[in-house]
């Protein structure tokens, strides 16, 4: 089993990051692009591409907040 410590402390590209939070690259790659997924620390160019690097601790944060699988974000609760 992997523990915390065994994870690094960046991860480059959505590939990574996703697999960490459990995502698909393509679904963390479009959360990115609508800006309601983790923010990248900076990009790396890598040959003909740029890449985001996220951070571990960014990651982590933005999993804990998040409302989760099928959750309507878009709906206005009855008692507001």
């Amino acid at each position: 089993m992997t523990t915390q410590e065994d994870q690094p402390q960046e991860f480059v590209g959505y590939g990574p990051a996703a697999e960490y939070l459990g995502l698909k690259r393509n679904t963390l790659s479009s959360y990115v692009a609508r800006a309601i997924g983790p923010q990248k620390a900076r990009s790396v160019q890598e040959g003909q591409y740029v890449l985001p690097v996220f951070t571990r601790d960014e990651l982590d944060r933005w999993s804990a907040e998040r409302p989760g699988q099928g959750a309507r974000t878009d709906l206005v609760s009855a008692a507001a």
